[in-house]
């Protein structure tokens, strides 16, 4: 056998092995598909609709995130008293959660600072849905700050504040709280949806509407 044939085979074993590993590893992750205390809002929770209602609808989000903007886009789409899906919103609490990719997206971690920052002053929502708005024109921004400033401006927020929440310790520890817990039970993609405490799944936007009318 030459040597050319001896680095095949040894490189047919190292690649065997390889695969094994990877399979072991699939195998080996748990994946979290219902968590019960999922279904509990909790003191510090950012909640919206029918907040007494008994089904729960938690999304793990970054605002960052081209994919979270097309959710929101779809949630924000219920809360028009015309829309057909309007019922959603009368029998279910929705509750929004941090969950920044900040691996991937620069400005994830800013952008939740902003979001706190309004909540401050009564306006996550409207800062949420600011954002998620005009995703593209900040995202790529290297100091993003300024044009959350411009931001809350326009969302009529006292503009002091605003800046000196967005950099408190009280902010950026709310927005660690959420992403502790979202690293904690093995998140790793957003947006992530747990109905009633399970994790939801779904591979349309009409899945996921036909989902919460079910309800």
């Amino acid at each position: 056998m030459n040597s050319r044939n001896i680095l095949i085979g040894f490189g047919a074993i190292i690649a065997t092995f390889v695969i094994l590993f990877l399979v072991y590893k699939i195998v080996a992750t748990p994946q979290i598909n219902e968590l019960p205390e999922m279904n509990r809002i909790k003191d510090s929770d950012h909640v919206k609709w029918a907040k007494d209602a008994k089904n729960v609808l938690v999304e793990y989000s970054d605002i960052q995130c081209p994919a979270c903007k097309s959710f929101h886009d779809v949630i924000a789409s219920f809360e028009a008293s015309s829309s057909p899906d309007f019922s959603i919103t009368k029998k279910t609490a929705f509750v929004f959660r941090h969950y920044p990719l900040y691996q991937i997206h620069k400005n994830a971690f800013a952008a939740a600072y902003a979001a706190e920052a309004a909540a401050v002053q009564n306006k996550f929502w409207e800062m949420t849905d600011y954002l998620y708005k005009n995703q593209s024109e900040w995202s790529n921004l290297s100091n993003p700050n300024e044009y959350f400033e411009k931001a809350a401006l326009s969302l009529n927020l006292n503009l002091p504040q605003f800046k000196k929440d967005i950099g408190s310790n009280k902010v950026k520890e709310r927005v660690q709280e959420d992403l502790s817990e979202a690293e904690k039970i093995g998140l790793n993609s957003t947006p992530t949806f747990f109905l009633n405490g399970r994790r939801v799944t779904v591979n349309t936007f009409e899945d996921f509407k036909d989902l919460l009318k079910s309800l």
